[in-house]
């Protein structure tokens, strides 16, 4: 579990929007495979605020929160909002590697080190042939590409360095048609969820009991990239998924993730976003513009319905 994990949602707003996204995948779904019945299985940071949600707002009970550190297992058994959530002391690779489920699960494989990326990756692709057919797997992994390091020499080129690095350290994966461009803060989460899409296929290629559908994927930034991906494994004669998802305004694919760059905004300048055609001529001033470099008020109008209030209470 990270530092950054156990930072509350309302200083990670963008991370907010992501998780409300799914919430709304699985609602979407729920008619359908009824995941009210599912286990979930997830890392919940000290407070398990996921675990709330996914409690209160999809009606999930089968609850196992995985959590290495000591300390911050003891604080999640102290903090768990419903008492059906099952803390247990372990590595998240232990965890699966331990147990054989014979029914579908949810599970969230939410990453922050870097540096581990590769092995990631492989946990979440081995998933996808392990876990009963049926099973919701998603994905959040860190897309800094500061984290590939810096030629030791300031005469060599930063991104063409760090391309090599990725190339290195992605080696099982690499796509072919990446180029030095791909490596900046902008471009790189593209470039990491293709890899991630070409681990997931060579994983499945062979296999001719399921196959995959790609459900959601994002890309956003609170401090650090991110990125994020979300399947279905289903059986091959399964046509209902893309069915259901045909229409959902926020279906994506690796290939194309939605990017969650929402401006940080005051309640009156929320008001006028929310209620207004054309905001900043309302306004009469420019939203800042993040290093993900989308246009704060296209970002907003696009996803102002799943974009949390957050409030201040004074006692």
């Amino acid at each position: 579990m990270s530092a950054a994990s156990s930072l509350p949602y309302k200083l990670r707003p963008n991370k907010a929007v992501d998780r409300e996204l799914f919430l709304s995948l699985l609602g979407r779904l729920g008619a359908t495979i009824k995941v009210e019945n599912y286990k979930y299985i997830g890392l919940g940071g000290p407070f398990l605020e996921d675990f709330r949600l996914l409690h209160a707002r999809v009606g999930i009970r089968d609850m196992d929160c995985i959590e290495m550190e000591e300390n911050v297992h003891k604080r999640q058994k102290f903090n768990r909002p419903i008492e059906s959530i099952n803390c247990i002391h372990s590595s998240l690779e232990e965890y699966l590697d331990s147990h054989d489920f014979q029914n579908p699960v949810i599970l969230w494989l939410d990453y922050n080190d870097p540096k581990a990326i590769p092995r990631q990756i492989e946990t979440f692709s081995r998933q996808v042939i392990t876990l009963p057919i049926g099973s919701i797997i998603r994905i959040t992994l860190n897309a800094n590409p500061a984290s590939l390091g810096k030629p030791d020499s300031y005469l060599d080129d930063e991104l063409e360095f760090r391309l090599e690095r990725f190339k290195e350290r992605l080696s099982d994966y690499y796509p072919a048609n990446l180029n030095a461009s791909d490596m900046t803060r902008k471009n790189f989460g593209k470039s990491l969820l293709e890899v991630l899409r070409l681990a997931v296929e060579k994983q499945i290629l062979d296999v001719r009991d399921r196959k995959i559908y790609w459900t959601l994927a994002t890309n956003y930034s609170d401090g650090q990239p991110m990125v994020t991906a979300t399947l279905i494994v289903t059986s091959p004669d399964n046509y209902e998924i893309p069915t259901i998802l045909k229409d959902w305004e926020f279906y994506s694919k690796p290939q194309g993730p939605l990017v969650l760059d929402l401006p940080a905004l005051s309640t009156l300048e929320r008001l006028i976003m929310e209620s207004t055609e054309n905001p900043k001529e309302k306004l009469s001033f420019d939203l800042p513009i993040s290093d993900m470099g989308e246009d704060p008020f296209i970002s907003f109008r696009k996803f102002y319905r799943v974009f949390p209030h957050f409030s201040r209470t004074d006692y």
